[in-house]
């Protein structure tokens, strides 16, 4: 039986480091790539969601993907395996062509594993709800943030039609995220996944 009141830090796969780097062992670096690859295959399937509903120019199944799993490898294994996470996908998704803002997510995904890391460090305890959602409440303000030069310098989008998609894009990401990296740490943590 866990205790919930027990503080959990980041990286929770070697708490006892630090978080920068994190693991950059042979443990980090391959579960950094594996959670990767589920990413890979998970997100092949939301951006091509996000180009049919929304012409690829705001991802929103894309970000709930994203912000769920490099979320979750910055958590277990630190910065450097959140960032493998993060940055394999839009190697992938550039290649393929999959959204026509696939080069822009280099950024975006590097802003979502830093997020975790500053999410650790207003709340002390990774494994609650209240960390998740300031995960997720973090990673929409610096997504948000770096999308909007994007938007209206380079597309030339008018703010009418940005306001009410970033405000949908938000309340996505602020409500679905936070459950799922609850659930999954909560899984890890039962599976015995997090080391001291």
């Amino acid at each position: 039986m866990q205790n919930d009141t027990e503080i959990y830090n980041v990286p929770l796969a070697k708490m006892s480091i630090k978080p920068i780097p994190g693991r950059v062992d042979t443990k980090g670096i391959v579960s950094g790539v594996l959670i990767s690859l589920a990413m890979i295959g998970l997100m092949q399937f939301g951006e091509r969601l996000d180009t049919i509903l929304f012409g690829g120019l705001f991802p929103v199944s894309g970000r709930v993907i994203s912000i769920t799993l490099i979320g979750l490898g910055a958590m277990m294994y630190g910065l450097v395996p959140g960032l493998i996470v993060a940055e394999i996908n839009p190697l992938i998704s550039t290649a393929t062509g999959s959204s026509p803002i696939a080069p822009f997510f280099f950024i975006t995904n590097g802003l979502q594993a830093i997020s975790a890391i500053l999410a650790n460090k207003i709340v002390k305890n990774v494994v609650s709800l209240k960390y998740c959602f300031a995960h997720s409440i973090l990673s929409t303000v610096l997504i948000t943030a770096a999308y909007i030069p994007l938007h209206i310098f380079y597309f030339k989008l008018p703010w009418v039609k940005l306001l009410p998609m970033y405000a949908f894009q938000g309340a996505i990401t602020l409500i679905i995220p936070p459950f799922l990296i609850y659930g999954l740490l909560k899984t890890v943590r039962s599976a015995g996944f997090f080391e001291e």
